[in-house]
């Protein structure tokens, strides 16, 4: 019985210290944050902070787009789009597309398509084909030409149909650049075939083009010998179609030969002016006057001069029509030399800075305080063994050592967390060393050892938690260092290809004939950089100035 009211008792009392030192310490905690909340450099930095975390966090929901991966959004270099509404700037233009739905993808597609016939007749015929589309493209959805002659014992000649769309060019300036698209499947009648080759009764040759007044500019097919395939060196096609034969260069890529930077457009151009120029800045002439209409379409001739007593067709699927101006301005921020969002590069770059700047600080926080305490501590041949290991690395010059090391391993985010974590440690260390040599000659540490507790007890129960200010102090203060040394890093260019740094889009900048005068581009990554180390610093100044005895002292 007495046993029992015994453990009873000590299990009471077990409990009361438990609870005697949860309240403790949520009054400390209490006390530290009301504390914290009257220094002003500390809360305008922790503002600073969270902003840049909601920034973090949210950026798949604020930054509409890839920071590496979208490509080509508009032209390259472009200007943010809200200059076009100050003075001096209303020759901006932004992207357009005037085909609303080229993949035809709902049967009312068909209809700003305008179909003229030369000469007129009632042999060809429009209709949508719900089922028949690229694969390669949007898929099912299509827009069917169809000409067919009965048994009449003539033929027709050429007939040419003309598909197309007008569209109203609203700028004084003429786009970046501009892209198009178009795929063919051709089917139709055939009473020849040679070498496993059908060829068509009536075949047929094309032309993309653009028309503004009087010109007519032809875009695809491109000249010989990079017609693609199904289509002739004389631009026809005249044999049916298995696969869709599209102006693609290959059909993995996206890239389309109807860009006006691709080289054989530029050829066409010059074929057409003498004169090597911009197709974009050709076609879209200011000279000519702009703001202006265009028309956008495709002659197709289908050659009828064979077969005269036979009944004879011949059917050309459209699909995946489209043309695309690329604006000179874009988004909030631009775009950078590949015609990626500038905007979202920043709000991702957020993310990674952070990610970055706090995991190596914490690594190299770790290991400082590891090797502090255990020099400190331990002393003789173990601190004279670890304070010689940190002093060589303290001699070497960090900037190079870690150029060299990133050379060596690839600059991975990885890589660069654990090398500025391994190689960032040492003064801390050195920090940590002096205070607990302060500490293990204080009475408090005579008595543990006296009543016989080990080196692990003392060092974790009793000097860690008296170095644990110089832990929250240093790691406020050591963040900044390492973002600002992995945006020196990818300034350099060792940066990962696969994410987005403000660092690494300094580097654009740098690398980028020209671009140091797009402040647009420059300034927000920089006062990115400057803001958030500011922010850590000032938190780093708050926490000291609360956590050191001398500097309370004094206030």
């Amino acid at each position: 019985m007495e046993s029992w009211t015994l453990a009873s008792n000590t299990g009471e009392s077990s409990l009361s210290t438990f609870k005697a030192k949860l309240a403790f310490n949520a009054k400390r905690i209490v006390g530290f944050l009301k504390a914290f909340t009257r220094k002003k450099r500390g809360m305008l930095g922790l503002a600073i902070i969270l902003f840049f975390v909601i920034l973090a966090l949210g950026a798949p929901l604020i930054a509409p787009y890839h920071p590496t991966e979208d490509i080509d959004l508009a032209g390259y270099r472009g200007a943010p789009a809200w200059l076009r509404g100050l003075p001096g700037f209303s020759y901006l233009n932004e992207n357009m597309e005037p085909v609303t739905d080229p993949g035809f993808k709902a049967p009312t597609a068909i209809r700003e398509w305008s179909v003229t016939i030369t000469p007129e007749n009632q042999n060809v015929f429009k209709r949508y084909s719900s089922t028949i589309g690229n694969p390669l493209g949007s898929g099912p959805g299509s827009l069917a030409i169809t000409f067919r002659r009965e048994n009449i014992n003539a033929t027709y000649g050429n007939v040419k149909v003309y598909v197309t769309k007008e569209f109203y060019f609203p700028s004084t300036s003429h786009p970046s650049k501009f892209s198009g698209d178009i795929a063919l499947l051709v089917e139709g009648t055939s009473k020849r075939t040679i070498e496993g080759t059908v060829f068509l009764d009536i075949p047929l040759q094309l032309n993309v083009f653009i028309q503004t007044g009087n010109e007519t500019y032809y875009l695809w097919p491109p000249l010989p010998p990079n017609n693609p395939r199904g289509i002739t060196e004389k631009g026809e096609i005249v044999s049916t179609t298995s696969t869709w034969i599209s102006a693609k260069s290959s059909p993995e890529s996206l890239v389309s030969t109807m860009d006006s930077t691709y080289y054989t457009l530029k050829v066409k151009m010059y074929n057409k002016t003498g004169v090597i120029l911009d197709p974009a800045r050709t076609i879209f002439n200011q000279t000519r006057g702009l703001p202006a209409k265009f028309v956008y379409g495709v002659e197709i001739i289908f050659k009828d001069l064979t077969q005269p007593n036979s009944q004879v067709e011949t059917t050309i699927y459209i699909d995946d029509f489209k043309l695309k101006t690329y604006g000179n301005c874009f988004g909030p921020l631009g775009t950078d030399q590949a015609g990626r969002d500038i905007y979202s590069q920043l709000i991702y770059g957020s993310r990674l800075s952070l990610y970055l700047g706090l995991l190596s600080t914490v690594l190299g926080v770790v290991i400082g305080l590891a090797v502090g305490l255990a020099a400190g501590y331990l002393g003789r041949v173990a601190d004279e063994l670890l304070m010689r290991f940190t002093d060589a690395l303290l001699i070497i010059p960090g900037l190079p050592l870690l150029i060299v090391l990133v050379a060596v391993l690839g600059p991975s985010i990885i890589n660069l967390i654990l090398l500025l974590g391994f190689l960032g440690w040492m003064s801390f260390a050195r920090l940590v060393r002096s205070q607990v040599l302060s500490i293990k000659e204080r009475p408090f540490i005579e008595a543990a050892k006296a009543i016989g507790a080990g080196r692990i007890h003392i060092m974790t129960r009793h000097v860690l938690p008296n170095v644990m200010s110089l832990v929250w102090v240093t790691l406020a203060t050591s963040v900044p260092g390492n973002i600002v040394a992995e945006a020196a890093l990818s300034w350099l260019g060792f940066y990962d290809p696969n994410v987005m740094t403000w660092g690494r889009m300094l580097h654009d900048v740098q690398s980028t004939a020209g671009a140091i005068a797009n402040w647009w581009w420059v300034l927000p990554p920089g006062f990115s950089i400057a803001a958030i180390a500011v922010a850590f610093i000032l938190i780093g100044f708050s926490l000291d100035e609360i956590l050191n005895p001398k500097l309370r002292k004094r206030l």
